[in-house]
């Protein structure tokens, strides 16, 4: 990452310019696109090309505050109940993993033409995979949920079903499929 100036506080002015940054690049994604200009991002998000070049002065600053962004939307639940937890967190991914940005980064990702923003979209999501896994554990140290399975694995067998339908089938998975994934993962872990 770069040298850049102070982060901007949150809230009021510099809380809307970042917002509109982000969701700007994001809106690139979406439509598929990687290598979007500045100028492109400060015209989409209604702010100076200076202002962008102050904050965001490499392209790998905006796709970080945009992905910093989407990635909030994946934060798993924590409902104080394993079988609750597991519900909410397959209705959150499968929501997630079918939206535009989702769909485009993977379609992105899997087509290995930019490494470099395969390596930021990889860091930008190790923290909500950890905290997923620590969704798990807690299930694990709370005694609803057996320790024979690593939370890994589990994280791994609630979210693949739900980011393969977009990617493999064009569509979010279906209440039937997420509640076989549900079913499935609730029977692994008793």
């Amino acid at each position: 990452m770069s040298d850049k100036p102070e982060r901007m506080r949150s809230g009021g002015r510099s809380e809307k310019v970042r917002v509109a940054v982000g969701e700007a690049c994001l809106a690139f994604l979406s439509e598929g696109r990687v290598d979007f200009t500045t100028v492109e991002v400060a015209t989409r998000a209604g702010v100076s090309r200076k202002t962008i070049y102050r904050w965001w002065p490499t392209h790998n600053d905006l796709l970080i505050e945009a992905l910093s962004l989407h990635i909030r939307q994946a934060a798993p639940p924590d409902t104080g109940a394993w079988e609750s937890d597991v519900r909410a967190f397959v209705e959150l991914v499968a929501e997630y993993a079918a939206g535009p940005v989702e769909v485009a980064s993977g379609a992105l990702m899997a087509s290995r033409r930019y490494p470099d923003f395969n390596r930021v979209v990889l860091e930008q999501h190790r923290p909500v995979l950890d905290a997923w896994r620590q969704m798990v554990q807690r299930a694990i140290d709370r005694g609803e949920a057996n320790s024979q399975h690593s939370p890994e694995a589990v994280v791994n067998a609630l979210a693949a079903p739900l980011f393969m339908a977009p990617m493999m089938l064009g569509r979010k998975a279906s209440d039937e499929e997420m509640e076989q994934v549900i079913g499935i993962v609730l029977a692994a872990t008793r």
